[in-house]
């Protein structure tokens, strides 16, 4: 049981071994579907970012999910996951362009200890459905609003400078 719950930790530690190849795949297969520039309209027109930001969020996955061959745990979680890529290119997008100088250091120490939160709170999931199929699509979605609400600090805290 213990390495069933240890296999999404370590398919992440793979995953972070690999930033610029994890980033560039990403980065071409979200512009492919085209979701990430459907994010930036979205939050484009979003004022004050940190109110009304939010709203953005979900908005692809709602999308995806009213088809039928999503109505599986399988579809949900693709869904889930296919827009949880495109904030995370966007969340790299921002930290990476982030201006540097005061509290530079500081946001990247508090970004890596918000990795690892957000990593733990998700595959919590596996732990408490027991690696049940609804444990895969909550899992997805929990990384997709995590990653979303924290993709929209960084790009708030980008352009509050």
């Amino acid at each position: 049981m213990k390495v069933l719950q240890a296999i999404p930790m370590m398919l992440m530690l793979i995953a972070l071994g690999c930033p610029a190849l994890a980033q560039q795949r990403d980065e071409e297969e979200a512009g492919w579907v085209g979701i990430v520039e459907g994010i930036e309209t979205c939050l484009a027109d979003k004022r004050p970012l940190l109110t009304h930001g939010y709203a953005c969020i979900g908005q692809f996955s709602a999308a995806c999910l009213t088809h039928a061959e999503n109505q599986t745990t399988v579809g949900m979680e693709r869904c889930y996951h296919d827009e949880h890529r495109a904030w995370d290119v966007l969340l790299n997008r921002y930290f990476r362009d982030r201006p540097k100088g005061a509290g530079s250091h500081e946001l990247q120490q508090v970004q890596r200890a918000w990795i690892t939160y957000r990593d733990r709170k998700c595959a919590f999931f596996q732990v408490h459905y027991a690696g049940g199929s609804m444990a895969r699509w909550l899992a997805a979605q929990c990384m997709m609003d995590t990653t979303a609400r924290r993709a929209i600090e960084l790009r708030f805290f980008a352009a509050d400078r």
